[in-house]
């Protein structure tokens, strides 16, 4: 189901369950909503969301499409939108690992009791958290969607790059502010990208209001993960297990280098990968027709 501009269906905050409880693993805590039908056993599917991103803003149409047809539950990684930075962790220096973001979503499941979800659906970091997940976790999860992940760490050069942007978001107080508008465009990148963010003004600014509003603590914890992890290994492993159909990696046409590196990954875990055309990272949002449809078949019992 395509987006409607000023017409999404809002997260329901008042269904389910919401929460935050301390992770056992670590000296944080985790915000999470598990959206359920009333009185319908559905399957359930767990969403992880990229960087700087909120779930109450990242998943609007997804939610649309398939509330009526799974429970949802949806979390913030550690110390963005409403999970709470915390006192005894070095944003800063020591940064956070994959290994760690995927053992936050076993906790959360743990947290509700669920032993297996059906599925899970991660975009960028979420991506990349999703096969870390599938890989040390497998037992927990039938299908992983990865939206938009890379194979490993950026290329030689790119490190700069980043901590570029670390110093922008930690210099002052509007450091994510400066960074908003920047990465928007990296998200819904050339005239596809221009166009999407002109008719739909009211998901734009949302998109920017949640990117100035991120936490830099954070940002610049879940950077050390994007600076350090390589996925060769976590992909040989889903393939050595026989999982490699239970994985469909997803990416847009126009992000970048990734659309190579998801080819690669395909290969390594002799999985499939789906290309959406004339879409930029954020192809849930800027393209969540397609990108529904390409889910619901994947995942559909």
């Amino acid at each position: 189901m395509a987006s409607r501009p000023g017409n999404v269906a809002p997260v329901a905050s008042s269904e389910g369950k919401f929460g935050i409880f301390t992770l056992p693993h670590a000296p944080a805590k985790i915000a999470y909503h598990f959206y359920e039908v009333p009185q319908r056993d559905l399957p359930v599917i767990m969403l992880s969301n990229s960087l700087s991103s909120t779930f109450k803003v990242l998943w609007k149409e997804f939610v649309e499409h398939f509330r009526d047809s799974y429970s949802i539950i949806m979390y913030d990684q550690r110390f963005h939108g409403e999970s709470p930075l915390s006192e005894g962790f070095d944003y800063y220096g020591k940064g956070l690992t994959f290994e760690e973001l995927a053992d936050d979503a076993a906790a959360i499941l743990d947290h509700l009791g669920i032993a297996r979800i059906h599925a899970f659906v991660g975009l960028s970091m979420g991506a990349t958290t999703g096969l870390f997940f599938k890989a040390r976790h497998s037992a927990r999860v039938g299908k992983i969607v990865a939206a938009g992940s890379g194979l490993k760490s950026a290329p030689p050069g790119a490190e700069d790059v980043f901590e570029a942007r670390v110093k922008i978001a930690t210099d002052g107080q509007d450091g994510m502010a400066k960074l908003a508008p920047s990465t928007l465009e990296r998200w819904f990148p050339g005239e596809p990208g221009r166009r999407f963010l002109d008719t739909h003004s009211g998901r734009r600014d949302e998109l920017l209001e949640m990117l100035r509003d991120a936490k830099p603590e954070g940002f610049v914890a879940c950077i050390r993960a994007l600076q350090n992890f390589d996925l060769t290994g976590p992909l040989e492993k889903i393939k050595e297990r026989g999982d490699s159909k239970d994985v469909l990696l997803v990416i847009g046409e126009m992000d970048g280098v990734l659309p190579d590196a998801n080819k690669s990954m395909a290969k390594i875990s002799d999985s499939n990968v789906a290309i959406i055309p004339e879409s930029g990272h954020i192809m849930n949002i800027q393209k969540a027709g397609e990108f529904n449809v390409l889910v619901d078949k994947f995942i559909t019992p």
